[in-house]
């Protein structure tokens, strides 16, 4: 039998946090609440201050981004999450990379996410476009972002879907009634998909990995996500209905 595990509002991180890896389960955040108050615009102004104040030097490649992930405390102090899957942005990006974790100790506008009247801790993340932080930054910058997309057969994300639907092989197993899993992977800047993972088990290894295969098995290119206009890696969240027993 298929048993769902379901923790709804959490995501699972790794957290370096004075030298020490902690693997955990965090909160994110839900919407109408910020992890920095004044939201994404009073974020990237700080940060662009920061950046001037501290004199800091701005990135020989103009094209370097970061994508920063934080951790923000109870107490409204925060740390830097890193994933094993960024040690690849990292080398590629050490510039922006550097610099984010160099302004990141001087900010301080952030907030708890709140659950039932309780703060908690919870993960939040934004693009750091160096470039567009110095010199050309402009008042109430908030980076372009535009997600991948699939655009190889007429449909879209639902045609993918379906794709992926039709090369899942299910025989072999049974459930009593209808649930969701979620797909994690990265489209990379070429198109590919890649690092694909699930967001929490079913329980089942070769049901996953069934899941898995299935998704590798649709070879049509996606739309790379970009930046400001520069195709970047991009994580995707597709989530998977599984209807009740026939």
């Amino acid at each position: 039998m298929i048993k769902r595990i379901l923790l709804l509002g959490l995501i699972g991180v790794t957290v370096h946090l004075f030298g020490q890896v902690i693997s955990s389960e965090l909160y994110i955040y839900p919407k109408g609440q910020e992890a920095y108050t004044g939201g994404e615009v009073q974020f990237y102004k700080d940060f662009h201050q920061i950046l001037i104040d501290k004199k800091l030097k701005p990135c020989e490649n103009k094209s370097e981004f970061y994508y920063l992930k934080v951790l923000v405390n109870e107490n409204s102090t925060v740390n830097y999450v890193k994933e094993e899957t960024d040690t690849e942005m990292e080398t590629k990006n050490k510039c922006a990379h550097d610099l984010s974790l160099e302004v990141l100790e001087h900010m301080d506008r952030w907030n708890p996410v709140i659950v039932d009247g309780v703060k908690k801790k919870a993960v939040s993340s934004f693009f750091i476009f160096p470039d567009a932080l110095f010199g050309n930054y402009k008042e109430a910058y908030v980076p372009e972002v535009y997600p991948a997309s699939f655009e190889s057969l007429p449909g879209g994300i639902n045609k993918f879907r379906e794709e992926v639907a039709k090369r899942i092989d299910l025989r072999g197993f049974e459930w009593k009634s209808a649930f969701k899993l979620v797909v994690i992977f990265v489209v990379e800047r070429d198109g590919r998909i890649n690092d694909i993972k699930l967001e929490q088990s079913s329980g089942i290894e070769e049901f996953d990995n069934r899941i898995i295969e299935g998704i590798k098995s649709v070879r049509k290119k996606w739309t790379p996500g970009k930046i400001n206009g520069v195709p970047v890696r991009y994580r995707f969240r597709l989530p998977l209905n599984f209807g009740p027993p026939q």
